[in-house]
């Protein structure tokens, strides 16, 4: 089947347990659902990591976190031992579609693709004024309102409020603005697959999902404008507002915002399959849904029963690191539900699997273990602790798990420090806590994970427009 298209959908922080695929109270995901009648869905399926960068560098090698050791968002990979630089010299033709800063910008993730679509900065030249604030230069929309704010904190204000204004008349009329969304990203993508002849691979990032929270109004069904209006009060990354004593239950009100970013995603993922049909290569091509990490909303982690969980910045706990996992295999028609524990590092082998005609509807289930890691939150990291009340040090990594299939189902063993616990998972609920006995087995797995020879020695270096990028996300430096 060398003639298959390859296609990586990433929403970008949706836990399985907030997707109605996963019997969410909600209905966060009709169009999967629907989907799902001639797909594999894959229930057990985790991350490798809970940050974009580590998870990512996992889905292109096939490693683990701790055999790769990309874990900062300016580490490198050597490109020669990805899918896409195999893919590359089977004569596939390679895009990434993306507005995420972690892949596009910091690291060298997208460096290895023939062409790509990113959120490059604002061409300076399409402001009235350069030097300026101009509603273009966030990730994601904030409104007037935010705007405006942005514009009284520039040193050219006046400058600053005529870009914006600007900038919202162009939008008003229609016009092109520079703030590319995740609409421009299917349109490019569709686009740019329907012109290929030649065999083509892509992965496309959506980062609705992912903070700050602010779906559209279609698909804001839970939250609404009191929420929306609490919500755009942040003025720093979430993680940072939190642990300084914003009040924990606003973080928790912010899920009714999340699930409507996660519908808006469903959206999406619609429009692309739609237009794969239109074009007439849907069938000819295998197409994984999925998520490279998930979201915390203020849970205290359960493994050690103090530390609050704050987006993906720290932990292990499932809500980070369970995952949805959707593949419609080349001509498949009829659904099937793989209830064995699932791994995104086997998405390379899932790939080549495809391409020489061997793949099952288990490919994504590995024969070795399935481990999700982290290291941060590093001591070197912890400055946003000054003047917190929170004990700093239940913060910190290494956080590790491992994840075994049981007849009991899947059992799950994890440890940070000394803290260690083992859980049995059902569905994506934990149905036993067993307070210790997890270090063992964590120990012993992650001593056979000894790192392998894919990360650059040197590594990239993040501007002061990346790194700008970044905190708006709520990535902590």
């Amino acid at each position: 089947m060398t003639d298959v298209n390859v296609l990586l959908i990433v929403l970008d922080s949706v836990r399985a347990q907030n997707v109605s695929l996963y019997d969410y109270h909600r209905e966060t995901t009709p169009f999967l659902e629907a989907y799902s009648d001639r797909a594999t869905v894959y229930t057990q399926a985790r991350a490798p990591g809970i940050h974009s960068v580590a998870s990512h560098a996992s889905l292109w090698t096939g490693a683990h976190v701790e055999q790769h050791q990309v874990k900062r968002h300016e580490d490198e990979l050597k490109p020669e031992t990805t899918i896409w630089e195999t893919l590359n010299k089977r004569d596939y033709r390679t895009s990434i579609f993306t507005t995420n800063p972690v892949v596009a910008h910091s690291s060298n993730l997208a460096d290895v693709f023939d062409d790509r679509f990113t959120d490059e900065f604002v061409d300076n030249k399409s402001k009235l004024f350069p030097v300026a604030h101009s509603p273009a230069d966030v990730v994601k929309h904030e409104g007037i309102a935010g705007n405006l704010r942005r514009c009284f904190q520039d040193d050219s204000t006046v400058k600053a409020i005529l870009n914006s204004a600007h900038h919202f008349y162009k939008k008003e009329r229609g016009e092109a603005t520079d703030t590319v969304t995740s609409s421009d990203l299917v349109d490019e993508f569709l686009s740019w697959s329907d012109d290929l002849t030649d065999p083509w691979a892509a992965c496309i990032n959506l980062m609705d999902a992912h903070f700050p929270y602010e779906p559209s109004p279609e698909h804001d069904l839970w939250g609404g404008e009191k929420l929306q209006a609490l919500h755009s009060e942040f003025q720093k990354p979430p993680a940072n507002e939190f642990i300084q004593g914003r009040h924990w239950w606003q973080l928790e009100a912010f899920e009714h915002l999340y699930d409507g970013t996660i519908r808006q995603l469903d959206g999406f993922v619609e429009q692309i399959i739609t237009g794969l049909k239109r074009n007439d290569v849907h069938d000819d091509t295998i197409i994984i849904v999925t998520s490279d990490h998930g979201e915390g909303f203020g849970e205290i982690s359960r493994l050690t029963g103090r530390t609050r969980l704050v987006d993906h910045s720290w932990g292990i706990d499932e809500v980070l690191t369970h995952v949805p996992l959707l593949v419609k295999y080349p001509d498949q028609t009829d659904p099937a539900i793989v209830d064995r524990l699932a791994s995104l590092t086997e998405f390379p082998s899932t790939v080549e699997a495809v391409l020489d005609g061997t793949a099952g509807t288990d490919s994504f289930v590995p024969e070795g273990p399935v481990v999700s890691s982290t290291d941060r939150l590093l001591e070197a990291d912890d400055g946003i602790f000054d003047g917190s009340s929170e004990a700093r040090e239940d913060y910190y990594g290494p956080w590790r798990a491992v994840y075994e299939q049981t007849d009991e189902g899947v059992k799950k063993y994890a440890q940070r420090g000394t803290d260690s616990i083992t859980e049995v998972i059902d569905g994506t609920r934990v149905s036993e806590h067993i307070e210790s006995g997890g270090e063992k087995m964590v120990e012993l797995t992650f001593a056979d994970l000894t790192p392998l020879d894919l990360k650059r020695s040197t590594q990239g270096e993040v501007t002061s427009e990346v790194e700008d990028r970044l905190s708006e996300l709520g990535y902590l430096r």
